[in-house]
């Protein structure tokens, strides 16, 4: 994927827009502002609330805000708080969101707490993949028609399952649910493009299966995408399908005009507002302060010798598992680790939430050398979910390894190096790994309810101050030939 590398200043963006637009005598374009995979990352929202602020002032009744999912799960001050998920769906009902579809992470809290922030959100959840037989979670709509002054749009919205059949996340927090296919369920809704001036799938399903459902489904106009935390500064072309994201955790939000005349659409564009230049609204800025006040969450446990990467974390997190568990190995997917690293320094509560947000446990599992290959070399090959393939995912702890590749960049074969070899490895992870992860199981599996953030809790507050390696451990390399 290449990435632009200047994102489009809100200032410049609404200048561009008085210009092109302000000699219109009919209010035909719309504005829609887009978000995705938020992960609950309020600190932001003043800064887009000031975006938001001011399009409204331009486009007052022509201002369309949408997310594409994932709207928790990485922050402990929503993830925690007395009513989890709670803090951003009051700011996006403040914000005036319209309409929104689930994430994977959406299920993380369970069906219950699910159902509870769908009755808070005074916005439409749609999702046309998704069928609910036994569950506390209300049937979604599968579309949405909206009209935006003059302009009807027609929003159909899709959530992954290409992994297990179900979006990425644990088997449990998906049961009396069933997902089809993306693909098949907003193709089922081509003839909605007959009866709107623009036919808009809201997705997360990642920028990589957009461009399958674009090729699939010609009729779309817009695919506003989440999942992959792509980059898209200006969006891509698909034929006459546009495809935007706009990253992670409100770094960026995406901001697509469209003018429309009659049942044709003369223009359409998309850009990125990075929201790092943007000034933050001090009264959403009140509100987020008084989110972030929990004084438990604050609460230091102690501190970090040096600053650590992610590889680092990966590194603290496998180390506590395994002295705690006393096992020969432990791994940690690097897609489990929620931020990009550690400062040195005091370390609080909300940091260790912060590293590890998915409440998981430790299970347990003996493993041989061939077994641990197989896995490796499954995750890394895995065609399901292209990606998070072909990249360094499993961080070990007591062995590194390298991964061998053929001439299509598959993997072939794993050159272990083991601090101690032994026929078979006693192997912590998490429960995660151990459920969705491709590996044979027969071993004495174990799974205990041992919490990896009481893990790490304990072993900051009784070490400090702790001190890991940033080293990597993963390599990649071409196999001779």
């Amino acid at each position: 994927m290449k990435f632009h590398t200047k994102l489009t200043p809100l200032f410049a963006a609404a200048a561009a827009a008085t210009l092109f637009f302000g000699s219109c005598s009919r209010p035909d374009t719309i504005v829609i502002i887009s978000t995705n995979d938020i992960h609950g990352a309020i600190d932001n929202i003043p800064r887009l609330a000031t975006v938001v602020e001011r399009y409204r002032a331009q486009y007052p009744e022509h201002t369309l805000l949408v997310d594409a999912g994932d709207r928790w799960t990485g922050n402990p001050f929503v993830d925690l708080a007395p009513e989890p998920g709670k803090p951003v769906i009051e700011l996006m009902n403040q914000l005036g969101y319209r309409l929104a579809t689930f994430g994977n992470h959406e299920y993380d809290m369970g069906q219950e707490r699910l159902a509870q922030r769908l009755a808070d959100a005074e916005f439409d959840v749609i999702c046309a993949n998704m069928t609910v037989a036994e569950s506390p979670v209300p049937q979604p709509a599968p579309y949405k028609i909206i009209e935006v002054g003059d302009i009807r749009l027609a929003v159909t919205a899709a959530v992954t399952n290409f992994s297990n059949g179900y979006p990425d996340g644990k088997a449990e927090n998906f049961a009396g649910m069933a997902f089809g296919s993306p693909f098949a369920a907003v193709e089922s809704l081509r003839s909605l493009r007959d009866s709107a001036d623009l036919f808009i799938a809201l997705t997360h399903i990642g920028d990589d299966m957009d461009t399958i459902l674009a090729a699939r489904v010609p009729e779309l106009d817009l695919i506003i995408g989440g999942h992959t935390h792509t980059v898209l500064p200006e969006g891509l072309r698909y034929g006459s399908t546009l495809v935007t994201q706009t990253g992670k955790s409100l770094k960026n939000v995406g901001i697509t005009e469209i003018t429309v005349k009659g049942d044709k659409i003369l223009s359409m564009r998309n850009r990125l507002c990075a929201l790092d230049t943007v000034p933050p609204s001090p009264e959403y800025a009140a509100l987020v302060a008084a989110y972030n006040a929990d004084p438990q969450l604050n609460r230091s446990v102690g501190c970090c010798a040096d600053s650590l990467d992610k590889t680092g974390v990966a590194e603290f997190m496998t180390s506590v598992m395994r002295l705690r568990t006393g096992a020969d190995l432990a791994c940690y997917h690097y897609g489990g680790v929620r931020v990009e690293g550690l400062a040195a320094g005091g370390v609080s509560m909300a940091d260790i939430f912060a590293i590890e947000p998915f409440a998981s446990t430790v299970c347990l599992v003996d493993m041989t050398e061939e077994e641990l290959r197989q896995m490796i070399i499954n995750k890394f090959n895995n065609s399901a979910n292209p990606k998070e393939a072909h990249r360094p995912d499993i961080h070990p702890n007591g062995m590194s390894y390298t991964i061998l590749t053929d001439e299509r960049g598959e993997a072939t074969d794993v050159q272990f190096r083991f601090e101690r070899r032994k026929p078979v490895y006693r192997v912590a992870m998490p429960d995660y790994m151990f459920k969705v992860y491709e590996f044979a199981k027969s071993g004495n599996p174990l799974c205990s309810d041992l919490l990896m953030t009481d893990i790490m809790t304990d072993y900051v507050r009784n070490s400090s101050p702790v001190r890991f390696d940033n080293t990597p451990k993963v390599e990649i390399a071409a196999r001779a030939q």
